[in-house]
């Protein structure tokens, strides 16, 4: 009897998750829940930005890409260009996701930029002490990709660590 609970229990518990699955991709799932594809949406952009590597970037933002920060253009190749600007200025930049919320068609991500200062950044000489500069980012998804972006950069405190304040 105790044997019948134990496989009861078991199925109960979705022993099929023992099952390996290949991951998909963001988009590929057209049913797919709204929070699934946003976080695999975001964690391919922290992976492909850990990566130093756009060559991803088709996948993750439509063509249509709209940047409202006002600090770059908008489109598909300027967040290209963006990235690769900032791989130059920040050689070794590393991402990490601090907090997200993913809600219908929006993910926000409370994110943490970690790099060496070892170019000219926000008009400050190069000098060689490590950063971490935050930001909040929303987008909105559409058809598996991102579409909008919204963020706010905390560029005081990032300031205060590089004058070494």
């Amino acid at each position: 009897m105790t044997h019948r609970r134990y496989v009861l229990a078991f199925a109960m518990l979705g022993g099929s998750a023992l099952v390996a699955r290949p991951a998909l991709a963001a988009g590929d799932c057209p049913h797919a829940d709204p929070a699934a594809i946003g976080t695999a949406l975001l964690d391919r952009y922290v992976a492909a930005a850990n990566a130093h590597d756009t060559s991803s970037f088709p996948e993750l933002f439509t063509e249509g890409y709209i940047q409202h920060s006002g600090r770059g253009p908008s489109g598909l190749a300027a967040q290209v260009e963006n990235f690769r600007g900032i791989f130059l200025r920040m050689p070794d930049v590393q991402v990490q996701i601090e907090d997200r919320i993913i809600a219908g068609d929006k993910v926000v991500a409370r994110m943490a930029f970690s790099a060496t200062h070892t170019q000219p950044l926000q008009g400050i000489a190069p000098t060689g002490r490590r950063f971490i500069m935050k930001t909040i980012d929303i987008w909105r998804v559409e058809n598996g990709k991102f579409a909008e972006h919204w963020d706010l950069v905390d560029f005081p405190g990032l300031l205060k660590q590089l004058r070494g304040e």
